[in-house]
């Protein structure tokens, strides 16, 4: 029996998997890495005294589906390096720790590997320099996966190796730039770092927290992320972003334009929080090649063809940014497109 290639085992691909699976379809799930999870693997709940919608409590859910499926077969630890298709099959040239090897009988292929975060590039916002103050939101979440049940001030002392009395959330950082080749909105940052305040100031009521942005965007289902609730929350807010960020000897110190004023005007800060751009992964230009695909101008992919015609499917942050609750209904949508045009096949 012929199978689906699924490539990638992050949220899309696996909910791809699953829907596939669920619906008697026999599945090959490609994972580069040793585990399942792509870029949310060691996101942490984001939930203060209420849920917040993070929607990374959909997410296990996904992963056991795919695990415990006897119709999904998973190969870590591979990549995909070339694809040869014949009239309706597909082979995928594949490579694993031993080695090259073909993967025959392929009837459909689902793309699926994800993005990059703003972080994991070779380039960076020359403004920003290193410094213990200064971390990724994927470094907060990494805390938050971690310590979980025990947050709190002395566990945050000891991630960070120090005891912030202040935090100042930067959004945009990655994103809305032409210097940082991203002119488009990433569309979760706000939510996703709006979250994470939520849970510092549910955990110390007593840190400053202050947030930048460019204008807010909301992240999922019922963030409620408004000045008003910023306000409610004690959580300030500035609508631009830095110009100059300075080091000092106990803190550092960020310049920007005041709105109202005209002038400008600084903030102090213990930690500053960098929220990560979602920019197409480096292999796209590699997959578009292999697989018969364009780029947009931003960098992500997009068919030539509908896929009822190549048999090529694109699931995820491939095509386009978004966030848990986008991506899981987005890949489902595209799983019942497959299965819908398999079926009208069958019956011609």
């Amino acid at each position: 029996m012929s199978r689906i290639a699924v490539i990638g085992g992050g949220i899309a691909g696996c909910t791809a998997a699953a829907e596939l699976a669920a619906a008697g379809q026999q599945i090959l799930l490609v994972e580069k890495e040793d585990s399942l999870g792509g870029n949310i693997k060691n996101y942490g709940c984001k939930a203060d005294s209420l849920c917040t919608r993070c929607n990374l409590c959909l997410v296990d859910t996904v992963f056991n589906e795919v695990r415990e499926n006897q119709a999904v077969e998973v190969t870590y630890n591979t990549t995909v390096v070339d694809c040869l298709q014949e009239k309706d099959k597909f082979t995928l040239i594949t490579s694993d720790l031993e080695g090259e090897k073909e993967v025959d009988d392929i009837s459909e292929v689902v793309l699926a590997t994800g993005h990059t975060r703003w972080s994991e590039l070779e380039t960076g916002t020359p403004e920003i320099f290193q410094d213990r103050r200064i971390i990724w939101a994927s470094d907060f979440e990494d805390m938050l996966e971690q310590r979980q049940d025990q947050l709190s001030g002395q566990s945050l002392e000891f991630d960070l190796g120090f005891a912030p009395e202040s935090a100042v959330f930067l959004q945009c950082n990655g994103s809305r730039s032409l210097q940082e080749k991203a002119q488009y909105c990433s569309r979760v940052c706000c939510g996703y770092n709006y979250r994470i305040a939520r849970v510092l100031r549910e955990n110390f009521p007593e840190m400053e927290l202050s947030m930048f942005f460019i204008d807010m965007q909301e992240a999922g289902f019922l963030v409620n992320l408004s000045r008003r609730d910023l306000q409610e929350r004690e959580i300030a807010y500035y609508n631009c972003k830095p110009l100059r960020l300075e080091r000092g000897e106990d803190s550092l110190t960020m310049h920007y334009e005041d709105q109202k004023s005209g002038k400008m005007a600084t903030i102090e800060t213990d930690l500053l929080v960098l929220s990560e751009g979602i920019h197409p992964g480096p292999e796209h230009e590699r997959w578009a090649r292999i697989f018969n695909l364009q780029q947009t101008e931003d960098g992500f992919l997009r068919p030539i063809w509908s896929p009822e015609e190549s048999k090529v499917y694109l699931a995820g942050t491939v095509t386009s940014p978004g966030d848990i609750a986008t991506t899981i209904a987005k890949s489902k949508t595209m799983a019942y497109r497959l299965l819908e045009t398999r079926q009208a096949r069958a019956e011609v």
